[in-house]
C-alpha cells in the first residue's frame, strides 16, 4: 500500500472488476481508482474499521493474556507500516486478516484467541 491522498477518477473512467465479500467473488462492478497511485477503491459492504477499533481489540486481548508495553508498541508500529487505516482500498475481511497475522507474529497466540475479540 501507499501513503497517498487518494483522488478518485471520474464516473466515465471507472474500471470493471470483480466485487468480493468476505473473500468470495460476487460478480462484476465498476470501481473507482486513485488517479495518484492507481489503487482501486473498495466498494464492498465490508467496510474497513478505524485503527482505534483494533487498538481496543488489543486492549481487550491484554486483559486475557499478558502483553508487554513494547509488544503493544511494536504491534501499533506494524499496523501503521501496513497502513491498516487506509480505508480506500482495503476491505474489513483483509484488514482483520492483516491484524490477526500481526498479533500472532508478536504475541505467539493462536488465531482463534485473536478472532474471538473481533
Amino acid at each position: 500500500m501507499t501513503s497517498c491522498n487518494h483522488v478518485s477518477c471520474g464516473n466515465s473512467e471507472k474500471v470493471w472488476l470483480t466485487h468480493t465479500y468476505q473473500g468470495r467473488e460476487c460478480g462484476l462492478k465498476p470501481h473507482n481508482y486513485c488517479l495518484n497511485c492507481g489503487l482501486v477503491m473498495n466498494l464492498s459492504s465490508d467496510r474497513p474499521r478505524s485503527i482505534g477499533y483494533y487498538m481496543n481489540v488489543l486492549s481487550a486481548l491484554s486483559k486475557e493474556i499478558k502483553i508487554a508495553k513494547i509488544q503493544m508498541r511494536l504491534i501499533c508500529l506494524k499496523m501503521q507500516e501496513c497502513e491498516l487505516d487506509d480505508g480506500y482500498g482495503i476491505s474489513r475481511y483483509r484488514q482483520e486478516k492483516i491484524f490477526v497475522d500481526i498479533v500472532i507474529e508478536y504475541l505467539n497466540v493462536p488465531e482463534w484467541k485473536v478472532q474471538k475479540f473481533l
